[in-house]
């Protein structure tokens, strides 16, 4: 039984257009019904693989758009039901009907290949199973040869296990540094 949820492309829109690192100004609009949550968990399935889970310390649910605001915020992204990757920020919010997830605050994003990804605000497409940021980045890639590259830029797609969706798109100038012994072929 599918129980996907889908998140908001448009959401997703209007709050990139926010300052990075800041909470969605029409926030504070709570028309009709509001409930409050503590410790909450939701799980998308595939018949029994988990595909991912969110969670949090506490959200408020606004019943008017289905708008989740959340703190704490855990993702965890699953790979044939084993965790792959996982999210975590000091707060969200999340359209549990058309398709969009928001992070923002202290986002730390790695994968089980120890790459992580730090930001102030992350936006996460269910629908196109990717992230997407136009803020700052640092990412960090250790290669199995020991080396470490540390990449620091402006805007990134890239999907839910920190890899590359298609070509990488740069918006902004970025910057590499690679550390560590390099193999040289003689």
């Amino acid at each position: 039984m599918n129980t996907r949820l889908l998140f908001c492309s448009g959401l997703v829109a209007l709050l990139t257009l926010a300052a990075c690192g800041n909470e969605p100004a029409d926030w504070s609009d709570e028309s009709g019904q509001v409930q409050t949550v503590a410790d909450f968990r939701l799980v998308q399935a595939e018949g029994s693989h988990r595909e991912w889970m969110l969670s949090g310390d506490s959200a408020v649910y606004r019943e008017a758009d289905s708008l989740l605001f959340m703190t704490d915020v855990d993702i965890i992204f699953y790979e044939n039901d084993i965790p792959e990757s996982f999210v975590r920020s000091d707060t969200g919010t999340s359209d549990l009907v058309n398709g969009a997830t928001v992070l923002w605050g202290n986002v730390h994003a790695e994968n089980i290949r120890s790459r992580t990804l730090e930001t102030d605000l992350l936006n996460w497409s269910d629908s196109l199973e990717t992230f997407e940021t136009d803020c700052l980045v640092t990412f960090v890639i250790p290669e199995s040869t020991g080396t470490v590259t540390t990449i620091h830029g402006r805007g990134v797609i890239m999907d839910t296990g920190l890899s590359a969706v298609g070509d990488v798109i740069v918006r902004e100038s970025f910057t590499a540094v690679t550390t560590g012994e390099l193999e040289l072929d003689e």
